[in-house]
Order: structure tokens, then sequence, then C-alpha cells
């Protein structure tokens, strides 16, 4: 059964789709990029004392995920501009943990970072599409608090690992390997009025704001210490082409979780020191990076401990309270994605068919 843009198909469209993995396409190459890009500025930060800036380069670092096959003139194209994203999107969140904290300001400032997050991906053709980073971004550094000195240092920080992450994406410009490698143009860059006149492109912008918005908020009234998981996970399903998939997206997503839970309480009960965590936490970069694109639940639990090692690295706290966060945050995320695909997916289907502007 071939599926429309609004349909779910069958149930065993959506369980293949679900537990399929596909092929590796190169992924080693990305993976090391993606790590190297991310364990530079861990390392010379951690040198310096101060694990609590983690966060400010990570971000710049997950720049370098952006692009992966394209050729180097877009791949710097993507990276340089969703990197600016993720810039604004950290200086965001961290002056409004400067303000109010774990807020429903930092809802508002997660919901901000998604739709327009949203918005400058599809209009850049960034890949991989969608507000993820972006929300992520705004939400990890504004859910605790912070000295209103951090404001330009996260500004800096993140600038400059941004730069650093583009710089390591054009490398292979220098190699045979890489002047011989396959490469694909990435998608051509919209208009504001092509964007705006693009089908369904209102509908989706309302979505990716709602998702985080009702999540975060939920999240943050009923006095979860992390309400920026369920803000995220609130987004990862709207990226699907149709319904089938989105729900596959969100399958994944939550038992990826789950099992990513375990990982992290594995590992952090050891009670490893700061830099095994620092391995610990390159490591799994290069694996999200290996997978992704072969299956997302199995992403999920790589980037799960990922998130929190981070977390625990910038802000300590029990790491029962850590793991129990997740697993509720998560959870309310994508139930909170799943009733807005509910509610919108026919008329969204009915605008992209249609060519409306819903």
């Amino acid at each position: 059964m071939t599926s429309t843009p609004g349909s779910a198909g069958t149930l065993g469209d959506w369980l293949r789709s679900t537990i399929q993995v596909n092929g590796h396409d190169r992924a080693h190459w990305v993976a090391l990029r993606a790590a190297f890009s991310l364990a530079v500025p861990l390392v010379i930060v951690a040198s310096l004392g101060h694990l609590d800036w983690s966060l400010f380069v990570a971000f710049g670092a997950f720049s370098s995920v952006f692009g992966r096959h394209q050729t180097y003139r877009d791949r710097a194209r993507m990276q340089l501009g969703a990197g600016a994203a993720l810039v604004g999107s950290i200086t965001l969140g961290t002056a409004v943990g400067a303000i109010a904290a774990g807020s429903l300001l930092a809802v508002a400032a997660m919901t901000v970072a998604s739709g327009i997050g949203f918005l400058l991906s599809r209009k850049n053709g960034w890949l991989p599409m969608g507000s993820l980073f972006f929300v992520f971004a705004a939400g990890a550094t504004s859910s605790f608090a912070q000295p209103a000195s951090n404001i330009p240092l996260a500004f800096a920080l993140c600038s400059a690992t941004v730069l650093f992450s583009a710089g390591v994406g054009q490398l292979g410009r220098f190699t045979a390997l890489g002047r011989s490698g396959r490469k694909t143009h990435g998608p051509a860059v919209l208009t504001m009025r092509e964007l705006l006149g693009a089908p369904g492109i209102r509908l989706d912008t309302l979505r990716f704001a709602a998702g985080p918005l009702v999540a975060g908020g939920i999240a943050t009234l009923v006095g979860i210490g992390h309400p920026y998981w369920a803000a995220v996970s609130a987004t990862v399903p709207l990226v699907g082409t149709n319904l089938g998939a989105q729900f596959s997206r969100a399958a994944q997503r939550f038992v990826g979780t789950v099992i990513g839970v375990v990982l992290a309480l594995a590992i952090l009960l050891l009670d490893p020191s700061d830099v095994v965590l620092l391995a610990v936490v390159i490591v799994l970069q290069g694996v999200a990076e290996l997978l992704v694109l072969r299956n997302y639940g199995l992403t999920v639990i790589g980037i799960t401990p990922l998130a929190l090692i981070l977390s625990h690295l910038a802000s300590p706290i029990a790491v029962d309270r850590l793991a129990t966060d997740r697993a509720v945050e998560t959870t309310i995320g994508v139930l909170v994605a799943i009733v807005i695909m509910l509610v919108t997916h026919r008329r969204h289907a009915a605008a992209v068919s249609g060519g409306g502007h819903p």
C-alpha cells in the first residue's frame, strides 16, 4: 500500500519503517568529523577547568552534523548557517537562564527557537531538517541558573566552535579521497516569498511552535527538572513526511530513550571520572552519526546517555532524578506530538496535496 502525504499506511508499513535498518552510506566519515569537532573544544574547556562551559561548545560542535554528504560549498553553507542559528539559540537560552531559569520564559524561548529554527531550516534547505537542535540548545542553557557574564561567553565559545567545526568539514578538500568522493548538492535556498507560499508551511510552523510550547509548558508547570527534553521530543516526530513516518519517529524516540536511559544509568552509577565521561560523550557522538540514517531509534539509544552526561557535567544532580526526568519528559513530549499530528494531519495533507497555504 502506498501512503499518501497524510496517511498512516498499514500496520505492517508502520512496523517495517520503525524497525528497518538502512544502508551505511559512508557514515563513518561524518561520524569522524562530528566526533573530532566535539572532542577538541571539550578537551580545551576541560583542561581550563571549566566543564560548566561544555554545553556552549557542544552545541557549536553539533553544527558539524549538517550537510553530511553535500558538496563542500553546500556543506559550509549549511554548517555556518545552522551554526549561526545554534549560536542565537544558545545565547537566548543563556540569557533566559540568567533571568528566570527553568521558568515559563524558558518555554517561550524554546517555542521561539523551534518556530524560527524550522522556518530557517526550510528556507535554507538545511539537512537534517527541523528544529530539534535549536530547541535543545535554547532549552538546555535556560534550564539552570547562570550568571549574566555567561551570555557573552556562550556567544563566543559557541561561535568559535562553529567555525572550528566548519573548518573540519572542509578538510576533505585537501585529500585525494575527499576530492574523489561522491557528493550531492543540497536543496535549493528559497526566497521569503517562496518559503511563505510553500504548501502547508504555516501549519507546519504552528505545529513546530506548539509542540515545545505545550510539552515544555506541561513539564514546567508540573515541576519536572528538565522541561526542554519534553520540548525536544515534541518536535522529533513532526519531521516525518506522512502520519506513518511520524508515528515511527515517535515510537523510535520513546523506545530508544528508555534503552538509552538504562545505558546512561549504568555509566553514571559507576561514578567515572570527568575525563572518562568526556571520552564517552565523544564516542557516543560518533556512534550517533554512524546510526542516524540507519535507524533513528538506534541513534536515540546513543544520544540519550550523551545528553544526560552533558547535563550532569554542566549542572550535576542525582543520577536517578536525571534519568527519571528524561524518561517522563520524553513520554510527555511524544504524547503531545502525537496529539498535534492527529489533530492537524487531515488539514496538513489537504494543504500539501492541493498546494494550499494552511
